[in-house]
């Protein structure tokens, strides 16, 4: 809805996780009412913004864009049953080749979400960074970035790859990325607000601890001589 400056938004949680949405619905009318008291924390939650440039354009604007993303942005293999092979740059560096199901690049507010969920690190909403996490990669030494959030990504698709890509943004508006096309990522201007209900520190280790059970284990016990 709000491709430039964004209002406050009072997230009212509806599911299991609650990352992003701190307020029970059940109890909304006296949120609401504390709300509009004042004072309240707010969270400036990082967007991506994303184009994918055609190979064969004839013009700027044969290509699509931009698309604006809270969580993550995925480039993928698609139903193909072979591996993506995606090339990547950030700024005017070559990165690596992605060879796997594909990549995501994440905010840091989507720490939390796909990206964790393919091993990469949960990162405090705040933190403004570009999370770089590869899908299932063949590789032992693969691990996931985190890369600041002045850079510019560009994922191309060679011309020697063996079948398309799909691009999802946000897990909606799937499209298809053919040999020769990129995709070009970089922090958009506008954040998202997003009320607290403690604040932003408070509100992000709480949904970790309640929602992933993040370090939940049994204290160690107490089985032998104490020191003198």
């Amino acid at each position: 809805m709000f491709k430039g400056p964004v209002p406050p938004i009072v997230p009212f949680s509806l599911g299991s996780l609650g990352f992003m949405t701190p307020f029970h619905s059940e109890h909304y009318r006296e949120y609401l009412n504390s709300i509009l008291r004042g004072p309240i924390s707010i969270t400036l939650r990082h967007r991506l913004q994303c184009h994918i440039i055609r190979d064969e354009a004839k013009s700027e604007y044969e290509n699509e864009g931009p698309m604006l993303v809270l969580n993550e942005v995925t480039i993928d293999r698609g139903i193909s049953s072979f591996l993506t092979n995606l090339e990547c740059y950030c700024d005017n560096s070559f990165v690596t080749c992605v060879q796997g199901d594909g990549l995501i690049l994440s905010t840091t507010s989507g720490s939390t979400a796909y990206s964790l969920a393919a091993g990469g690190s949960m990162v405090h909403p705040q933190v403004p960074g570009i999370l770089f996490t590869p899908i299932c990669p063949p590789s032992l030494s693969f691990r996931p970035l985190i890369l600041p959030e002045y850079v510019t990504l560009r994922v191309v698709v060679p011309f020697n790859s063996r079948s398309h890509a799909w691009v999802s943004f946000d897990g909606k508006g799937r499209k298809q990325s053919a040999p020769g096309d990129a995709l070009v990522c970089s922090m958009a201007t506008w954040p998202v607000p997003t009320a607290c209900q403690v604040d932003s520190t408070s509100d992000f280790l709480r949904s970790i601890h309640d929602g992933l059970h993040w370090n939940l284990r049994k204290a160690q016990s107490f089985d032998g001589p104490r020191d003198p």
